[in-house]
């Protein structure tokens, strides 16, 4: 009998300055509420991979995502988060997200780093400018993605730098 399981579509959604920066001690370096309503917009009802420390960066008012399986991937042993599955291999965070058609990767570098090869989608925000900080998005290779969407958003003023959300899928 011939399998007919679909594997389900690895996607990774991140926003990024010019040179990749996406952290900038422990926080992202730009405040962008419409990208914050785009990342939930484009996670909803999706298992949500991330890191601890990506984790314990959102404000406890947002903890744990509301309408999405949040799986925290964490060395640490003893890590317990409420409402949330914590695992600690990235096997187990991908079993942990079920028969879900499409995972969630949510940062940080480390687990974008890890999971880019597998990956047949990316979510980017192209935040135009260049911002200090000491976290990086991989670099990858854009002949390998096909762009399917953009939408760029001026500067207006809750958004003083202007930035462009893509969605690539692998070619």
């Amino acid at each position: 009998m011939k399998n007919t399981a679909v594997s389900p579509t690895i996607s990774l959604i991140a926003a990024m300055d010019r040179n990749r920066l996406i952290g900038a001690a422990g926080r992202i370096p730009w405040h962008l509420p419409d990208d914050m309503r785009w990342f939930v917009e484009q996670t909803m009802g999706k298992p949500v991979i991330m890191g601890r420390k990506t984790y314990d960066s959102i404000p406890p008012r947002f903890k744990p995502l509301k309408g999405r399986h949040n799986i925290i991937l964490t060395r640490q042993p003893d890590y317990a988060a409420a409402g949330c599955t914590v695992v600690h291999s990235p096997e187990a965070a991908l079993a942990a997200a079920g028969d879900a058609p499409e995972i969630i990767i949510g940062g940080g570098a480390a687990l974008y780093r890890h999971f880019l090869p597998q990956a047949g989608r990316l979510y980017l925000t192209l935040v135009d400018g260049e911002f200090s900080g000491d976290v990086y998005f991989p670099p990858y290779d854009p002949a390998a993605w096909q762009e399917t969407f953009r939408q760029p958003h001026p500067a207006d003023d809750r958004h003083p730098p202007p930035f462009t959300w893509l969605i690539l899928e692998r070619r």
